[in-house]
């Protein structure tokens, strides 16, 4: 696990580079490394995690002419690597890392196709004056770059390319902005920043005699009706552990000891008992618990802990934690609308003051195996939608909303479905948007999102057609986003193997009948556990890893520097929301009229990112 940044330039001072690369260093406190050549540069900082000693980045061929970078891991390295020593490739280190270069010696462009993992590189090509970058299938690692003219800037955050590329004005981007309070994330190509973007999950980016080229290299297919395997649920099921507890195995590859995250939920439960199964040891798990606060599943995760035989740490989060926001905010680089990301900042604190470098987590398995309420609420509300508005809206008005947004839903939705999944995710606002911030709204997301994926969900069934969407959109720049930076804070390399590509082509193969029934998620995985889970863990309906934000909002006294963000005078200052309507807002919320915790929360942490990290003083 690592940081890395970059540029091509014409002018390329080491000493810029150097101190770029330094403002990493949480990233990877281990080791630090500079390549330069004529034209470019690539800084790494290293957290060492695989040949501890000998996994000097960056790295190269035996030529020198092939240069290489990379943050994350290649799971397949010790097969790619017989397959490459077979073929003539010399190896100088025992890293994944170096596979990558022999790998691409080989293979050219077709090698990254070729790699299991989580990871994010930059690849200098020095005969052919050659640059790529590439990210992960999922998204898992970030990968940030800023275009301008002869320049290219690259970097695993977002800070860093504004010190490669003073030039860049620090400006809000509008759109983006636009965007967080519409669904809640700001999506890919998108960043807060004018000028820097996000490369797309599963896509590689080649810069060469100053062109710039985006492609995909990986693209996930689900299967239709007469190609999906026709198990029972219960073979399926079986199937489908057999194939986890091969991931798990591939995934726990390390030379540090491996840690996991315990929630009390399915997701981190069956990950902890299957670490636990082919460790054939017992592992460390820890768990955060909220005080006083329904969504607690501490209790819980002590269960399963005593259960699969693991020594178990466990912190307790406090409203007085909110206070840690600001560091927060300084990590994401962006703003969010939620606080759930202070939560994983102390749980993988904890982590890192345990002594331990590598954790891993439970994020994909909602999205692998249908487990958000949303799902289930679709497959509910579908059938609805065939009657005509005026009976819809009887039905939206007699029936209780069990999913969060499933009135919506039925008063607005259509066959459409990515116009569905935009209102599931669309944030719950007293009024439109226009009524909070400033400035035009941007394009339609549906025309936007229609011109991306529509053409490749047509024909899958609605399920698949969710779970799709949920991979290219929430996954990679919400889930994903917190899990990477919150870790790394505090140098943890997260491992979300829920996230492996081939366990995806596997599942992707299934009925959707297996992973979604009426009243049971996740069935692949509820049903495969069975004998290895206590029977509580495989019934409980899901809770999520959350933060009690509607409660911290209606405290007594806010904390001075919130109180103070969220003032008519601030918010003027930013000049990016309505102060009137902000001000309608919180008195709305804190008069317990309705919950508005994570619009507040996208409020103040848009505040905080604006004085703290746009324009700092």
């Amino acid at each position: 696990m690592c940081g890395l940044s970059g540029l091509i330039s014409p002018d390329l001072p080491r000493d810029r580079l150097e101190r770029v690369n330094n403002l990493l260093e949480h990233r990877g406190p281990d080791d630090a490394g500079v390549y330069t050549d004529e034209g470019i540069g690539l800084t790494v900082r290293r957290l060492s995690i695989i040949d501890l000693t000998g996994g000097h980045q960056p790295i190269s061929n035996e030529n020198k002419d092939i240069w290489l970078v990379l943050n994350g891991e290649i799971f397949n390295a010790p097969a790619l690597r017989c397959e490459l020593e077979a073929a003539g490739h010399l190896f100088s280190t025992c890293t994944d890392t170096e596979t990558v270069v022999h790998a691409y010696e080989q293979w050219g462009d077709e090698a990254f196709s070729r790699l299991r993992g989580m990871f994010a590189f930059a690849l200098w090509e020095k005969k052919r004056q050659r640059l790529i970058l590439g990210r992960d299938r999922f998204g898992i690692k970030p990968l940030y770059y800023a275009h301008s003219g002869s320049k290219l800037a690259f970097a695993s955050e977002i800070l860093p390319i504004l010190e490669l590329m003073p030039e860049i004005p620090r400006q809000a981007n509008p759109e983006a902005l636009w965007r967080l309070f519409e669904i809640g994330f700001i999506p890919c190509p998108w960043t807060a920043f004018m000028g820097i973007f996000k490369l797309s999950p599963g896509h590689i980016l080649i810069c060469q005699g100053g062109q710039v080229n985006i492609r995909a290299y990986w693209q996930l297919r689900y299967s239709s009706d007469s190609e999906q395997i026709r198990f029972s649920l219960r073979q399926a099921s079986q199937e489908f552990i057999e194939q986890l507890i091969e991931t798990v195995n591939a995934w726990r590859m390390s030379d540090v000891p491996v840690a996991s995250l315990l929630s009390g939920g399915i997701d981190s439960s069956a990950l902890a008992a299957v670490l636990t199964e082919v460790s054939g040891a017992p592992i460390r798990t820890f768990n955060i618990g909220f005080a006083n606060w329904e969504r607690d599943e501490a209790v819980q995760a002590r269960a399963t802990a005593q259960f699969i035989g693991s020594q178990h740490t466990e912190i307790v989060f406090t409203l007085a934690d909110f206070d840690l926001l600001p560091r927060v905010v300084n990590r994401l680089e962006e703003p969010e609308c939620s606080g759930t990301s202070v939560a994983l900042y102390l749980l993988y604190q904890a982590c890192h003051q345990a002594g331990y470098k590598v954790v891993m987590t439970g994020e994909g398995s909602d999205e692998l195996l249908g487990g958000y309420p949303w799902y289930q609420g679709d497959q509910r509300v579908r059938p609805f939608l065939r009657l005509p508005p005026s009976l819809r809206g009887l039905v939206a008005n007699l029936a209780a909303p069990v999913f969060r947004g499933s009135r919506r839903v039925l008063l607005q939705g259509s066959a459409d479905p990515i116009q569905r999944y935009i209102l599931w995710q669309r944030a719950d606002l007293p009024r439109k948007i226009e009524a909070l911030l400033k400035g035009e709204p941007p394009p339609s997301l549906l025309q936007v999102w229609h011109e991306q994926y529509a053409q490749t969900i047509q024909g899958y069934h609605p399920l698949h057609q969710m779970l799709y969407l949920e991979s290219q959109t929430r996954l990679a720049n919400y889930v994903n986003l917190m899990m990477d930076r919150m870790s790394m804070a505090h140098s943890v390399e997260a491992r979300p193997p829920f996230l492996d590509h081939q366990l995806w082509e596997f599942t992707a193969r299934f009925s959707p009948r297996v992973k979604l029934g009426w009243h049971e998620n996740k069935r692949l995985l509820r049903h495969g556990m069975q004998g290895r889970l206590p029977a509580p863990v495989l019934q409980r309906p899901k809770k999520g890893l959350s933060a009690p934000e509607n409660i911290w909002w209606r405290s007594a006294r806010l904390p001075i520097w919130a109180s103070e963000l969220m003032q008519p005078g601030a918010l003027e200052e930013s000049g990016y929301f309505k102060t009137r309507e902000i001000i309608r807002l919180l008195q709305l919320h804190q008069n317990g009229k309705v919950n508005l915790g994570r619009l507040l929360t996208g409020i103040l942490t848009t505040q905080l990112w604006h004085f703290q990290v746009l324009k700092p003083s």
